[in-house]
This record gives C-alpha cells, sequence and structure tokens, in this order.
C-alpha cells in the first residue's frame, strides 16, 4: 500500500511537471529577442527630407531626401516605434514587429491625397546564380490605376500590372540584359539599362511618379 502511494504521488509529479513544460513551451507571451536589421527609404516626394526615429530615438545623420536610401540598420527585433519626422515638422509613425535575424526594407508612401503611411518589406539576401542578379520590384506610386508592367530587353514580360504597394517576389534575371518598364496602357516604354546590375548582386527597384511621363525607377542594391 505504502508503495502503491509513492508510485501515484510520483506519477501524479511528472504529469504536473509535464503540463508545466508543455504550457511554457506554447506560451504566446513569450518575446523572442534577438536582433533585425532595417533600411529606410523616403518614398514621398513632396518632402525633401525626412528624419527617422526608432522608439522615439533619433537614428538618421544626416535627414534622408526623397529617393534615398539609408544603409542596413541594427535594431532590436520585436515591435518597434518607426517615425519619420519632416522639416515642416510633420510625422508620420506606425509600430512595426520585426523578426529576429531577418533584414527589412522600410519605405515612407503618401496616397493620391496626400495622406502618408510607412510600408515595410522583408528583404532576401541569400545568394544568386553565377551570371544572375537577383531582383524585386514595389510599385508606390499611387497615381497609376492600371498599375505598372516589366519586361526583359527582348521583350518577354514578367510583371503585369503591378499595383500601388504591392511586391513581387524575387526574380531572377540575367545580368547583362536591359529591363523595360511602363504604366499599363501607356506606349512611354523606358529602360533600366544593364549597367545597373552586376553578376550576384541583389536588388530592389521601387517606381515613383505622378503621369506616364515622368515614371523613374528607383534602383537600391541590397548587398
Amino acid at each position: 500500500m505504502k508503495i502503491y502511494t509513492n508510485c501515484s504521488t510520483l506519477f501524479l509529479f511528472i504529469v504536473l511537471i509535464t503540463a508545466f513544460s508543455s504550457c511554457k513551451k506554447h506560451d504566446p507571451d513569450v518575446v523572442v529577442t534577438g536582433e533585425s536589421k532595417i533600411k529606410v527609404i523616403n518614398a514621398v516626394q513632396t518632402e525633401t527630407n525626412q528624419d527617422l526615429f526608432v522608439d522615439g530615438k533619433k537614428w538618421s545623420n544626416p535627414a534622408i531626401a526623397f529617393g534615398e536610401t539609408s544603409s542596413y540598420l541594427k535594431i532590436s527585433s520585436g515591435n518597434r516605434t518607426i517615425k519619420f519626422m519632416g522639416l515642416s515638422n510633420i510625422s508620420t509613425e506606425s509600430s512595426l514587429k520585426f523578426t529576429p535575424s531577418l533584414m527589412y526594407s522600410i519605405f515612407l508612401v503618401n496616397d493620391r491625397s496626400g495622406a502618408r503611411e510607412i510600408v515595410s518589406y522583408e528583404d532576401n539576401l541569400s545568394n544568386t546564380e553565377t551570371g544572375k542578379a537577383k531582383i524585386k520590384l514595389i510599385n508606390l506610386s499611387p497615381y497609376y490605376a492600371t498599375g505598372i508592367n516589366v519586361s526583359v530587353q527582348a521583350g518577354t514580360q514578367f510583371v503585369n500590372g503591378l499595383a500601388y504597394k504591392e511586391v513581387t517576389n524575387y526574380f531572377t534575371v540575367d545580368a547583362d540584359f536591359n529591363l523595360r518598364f511602363n504604366v499599363v496602357g501607356s506606349t512611354n516604354i523606358k529602360t533600366i539599362d544593364k549597367t545597373n546590375f552586376v553578376d550576384g548582386k541583389i536588388y530592389t527597384i521601387w517606381f515613383s511618379g505622378t503621369n506616364t511621363a515622368n515614371l523613374e525607377a528607383h534602383i537600391i542594391t541590397d548587398n
């Protein structure tokens, strides 16, 4: 009888420990700590310079002009408050969540009414194929209702009607090929010259503009 009681007690103890460990393992409130990297881009044409603040602390020096990109900055992972502030003291703020060891591009953008927001896209800096460049494309102009097409120089279209704030998957392209782009429905076709691409490099290409004539491609080398 004594042996039976001890065994029951031991069994109950093991069950409780197992249950506790299981609950601890799946606790949704556990915060995973680590570092992430972000680069920030000013994609608002009407504001020439923007300072960057992370959790209330100023990070930019100097301020970032339209079309400019910062280098990658290390930040603590998790929920961070990102704020852009211009010389006119107009600020745009957003709470973003960053995963440890991942890299992000953070853009300040505005819609057709001028309302600003902060958008984030994950960057993938894994290796590319020999003789190839790796690119992703983002449309950050709200003025093209039909979207943007992108094709290789030979005429093979690989992006059709890229909408505002939409991002593509990564494409692997020959580093010695030109890229062509235009607003859907427009015959005003523009070219990104092959000299912008280097074998083994990874690029983010984002588009700005207010009409078919001033559609512009901005090229960021990510690695």
